[in-house]
């Protein structure tokens, strides 16, 4: 693992054949690294793989202050900068979807293609669904094992990887527990997420993008990845049965393959 040379100080990995074409990976709200393994080491095979971890989060830089998408999308770009990467795809995991999205409309250049997971646009474009499903999120997040496994676990993941594997649900919750997210990171992370609004930006995006969402995705609705598609001018979406908020985890075989055709076509 590396960290950036500008501040704030970003941790990040690159990896896979250093010639190849470059796969940019970004977690979601309060995720490291660590989540994209599956993904990370599928790639590497074929491809010049980044994953980072976002300002406040895993190893990277605290930074207290008022945070908006643009910033994290500004880091995202230092660290393009650092290691020369003048164009890479890039794949967005919900926060980091919201992030992607951002970096397209300000930054298009630095994007050949897009793949948007279990995200959605901001402001009118946003869905909460009919239970504010994020509200749980912020008030159980800093809460116990059992509150983890109970409130947190099943909006971010589907019903069937729950039944399936109630033994990695409640490992994830005990390493929740303790090693918990930095108070800070995560504030800023819900304030980014707040205030994104890109409104007719959103129509100036013009790179190829797959939307990727899971049927019973009980965080961000369906409709959130159908409205993305009709606002993109050039988006199709690919629905993933069965799978809840986190495909990467829940079908690393199908997610994968879903971005690699795609990637394949360009």
């Amino acid at each position: 693992m590396s960290t950036t040379a500008s501040s704030p100080r970003l941790a990040y990995t690159l990896m896979g054949p250093p010639n190849a074409p470059v796969v940019v990976f970004v977690n979601g709200l309060g995720g490291a690294q660590g989540a994209l393994t599956l993904q990370a080491k599928h790639f590497a095979q074929t491809r010049r793989v980044l994953t980072y971890d976002h300002r406040g989060l895993g190893d990277s830089e605290i930074v207290d202050g008022p945070a908006h998408m643009a910033d994290y999308a500004s880091d995202l770009v230092r660290i393009l900068d650092e290691l020369d990467i003048e164009q890479a795809d890039f794949v967005g995991l919900s926060f980091g979807g919201r992030v992607l999205q951002q970096l397209a409309a300000g930054w298009p250049h630095r994007v050949r293609r897009m793949v948007l997971s279990s995200t959605s646009g901001g402001g009118d474009l946003y869905d909460p669904g009919p239970a504010d499903t994020h509200a749980i999120l912020r008030e159980a997040a800093e809460g116990s094992e059992e509150v983890w496994s109970e409130r947190i676990a099943p909006l971010l993941f589907g019903p069937r990887y729950l039944g399936a594997y109630p033994e990695r649900i409640e490992a994830l919750a005990r390493w929740r527990a303790r090693y918990p997210q930095s108070p800070v990171g995560i504030a800023r992370q819900w304030e980014a997420w707040d205030s994104f609004e890109l409104g007719d930006q959103l129509q100036q995006i013009d790179c190829p993008v797959l939307v990727i969402h899971g049927s019973d995705d009980a965080l961000s609705p369906v409709s959130n990845g159908e409205t993305l598609v009709a606002h993109l001018p050039n988006a199709s979406l690919q629905l993933m049965e069965g799978i809840g908020h986190s495909p990467n985890v829940e079908d690393p075989r199908g997610f994968n393959q879903a971005i690699e055709d795609f990637l394949d076509q360009g």
